[in-house]
């Protein structure tokens, strides 16, 4: 049965949705005459068939039964792909440049950062990036946020290493 609903759901994939009568369900399963209790339906097919599909299929299925008045009336599949992976929208042979500088981004820790920070605004190398009138604090506040900035941070590593950090 589990193949039968999938089927069923795959007709429905763009909506990630599906309601089906109870009757038109039975039909198609064959189950006419078969559990004509609805909790044996549930139980036997729709819990047996969600399980398998869920454990053997790219998708996760949950469903709900649907009552009109005393009597479940519909059955209804709402479905999703399992670890919906982002397509790649460009070539895996093209080299880029700005991943490289993310992937040498260090992560350090608020005390390192204090103190390179204060030892970098101090260096006579990077005085070109000192404001006009700014003092030596308030450059050591810019290279603190630029150590924290995966884009900025790669053109400070020179001076870091200079100063003894060890990746």
């Amino acid at each position: 049965y589990s193949f039968r609903i999938y089927q069923l759901m795959m007709q429905f994939k763009s909506t990630g949705y599906c309601n089906i009568p109870l009757k038109e369900l039975r039909k198609i399963l064959s189950l006419e005459s078969l559990y004509s209790n609805a909790a044996d339906l549930k139980r036997r097919v729709i819990d047996a068939a969600c399980t398998e599909i869920n454990e053997k299929s790219p998708y996760t299925v949950k469903y709900e039964l649907i009552k009109k008045g005393n009597k479940f009336h519909s059955l209804e599949l709402k479905f999703k792909k399992k670890n919906a992976e982002k397509e790649q929208l460009r070539c895996p042979d093209t080299i880029d440049m700005f991943e490289e500088q993310k992937n040498n981004f260090l992560k350090l820790s608020d005390a390192q950062v204090d103190s390179f920070g204060n030892q970098l605004s101090e260096l006579s190398e990077l005085s070109y990036l000192a404001r006009e009138g700014e003092s030596y604090k308030d450059l050591a506040l810019r290279l603190k946020t630029m150590l924290r900035d995966p884009d900025q941070q790669p053109q400070l590593l020179p001076y870091l290493k200079k100063l003894g950090f060890k990746p």
